[in-house]
C-alpha cells in the first residue's frame, strides 16, 4: 500500500510530466506552423525576402487625417505590377504587409502615391473618381518631389508623415502611368 507522501510525489511528478508535454507541445506548434509556412512558399515556387517596416500617417490640407486612403509604393524598377499598397484607418494611420501584419515591404526606392477611390463591388476592389483628384495618384509628377521619394531599409520606419493638399487645388488630368483604379487579380 501506498504512503501519503508517495502518493503526493507521485501526483507532482504526474503534474510535472503534463506541464513539461503541454510546453514542448506549444513550442513545437510555434515551430511547425513557421515550417508549415516555409514549405508552402518552396511549394509554389516562391521565397521570402526580407522586408522593412512602413507605416505612418497621411493627413489632408494641414493636418486633418485622411481616412481610407490608398496609399501605394510604386516600385520604377517594375513600372508594370510594382504597386503595394495598404489603407489608411480612420486616422489617417497606415502600415504595410508583406507576411506578417505591418513587417513591411521589400528594401528599396519607391515613389508614395494617393488615391481616394470608391469601393467596387467586389470586396478589396477600388475604381474612379479619385477623390484626391488625381493630384497624388501619378508616379510621374510624384518622383519629381522629393517628398514622395522614399528610400527603405531594414529595420524600417513607422513614422512616415505625409501632408496632401487638396483645398482650392484644381483636378489633374490622370498620366499615363497614373494608378485610377485597383483590381485584385481573379
Amino acid at each position: 500500500m501506498a504512503t501519503r507522501f508517495e502518493e503526493r510525489r507521485s501526483a507532482s511528478r504526474k503534474w510535472r510530466l503534463a506541464v513539461a508535454i503541454g510546453c514542448l507541445f506549444l513550442v513545437g506548434c510555434g515551430r511547425s506552423k513557421s515550417a508549415r509556412e516555409e514549405q508552402a512558399y518552396r511549394d509554389a515556387g516562391l521565397t521570402k525576402v526580407a522586408v522593412a517596416r512602413v507605416a505612418g500617417v497621411v493627413t489632408v490640407d494641414g493636418g486633418a487625417p485622411a481616412p481610407f486612403t490608398l496609399v501605394m509604393l510604386w516600385d520604377p524598377k517594375k513600372p508594370e505590377g510594382g504597386v503595394f499598397h495598404t489603407i489608411c484607418n480612420s486616422d489617417g494611420q497606415f502600415e504595410f504587409t508583406s507576411y506578417r501584419r505591418s513587417d513591411g515591404v521589400p528594401p528599396g526606392q519607391y515613389v508614395v502615391l494617393f488615391a481616394q477611390f470608391n469601393a467596387a463591388r467586389r470586396l478589396g476592389d477600388f475604381e474612379p473618381p479619385d477623390m484626391l483628384h488625381n493630384l497624388y495618384n501619378d508616379p510621374d509628377k510624384n518622383a519629381a518631389k522629393s517628398e514622395f521619394q522614399i528610400t527603405v531599409s531594414a529595420p524600417g520606419k513607422n513614422d512616415y508623415h505625409f501632408d496632401l493638399s487638396v483645398a482650392g487645388m484644381p483636378p489633374a488630368s490622370p498620366g499615363p502611368h497614373s494608378v485610377r483604379e485597383l483590381r485584385h487579380a481573379t
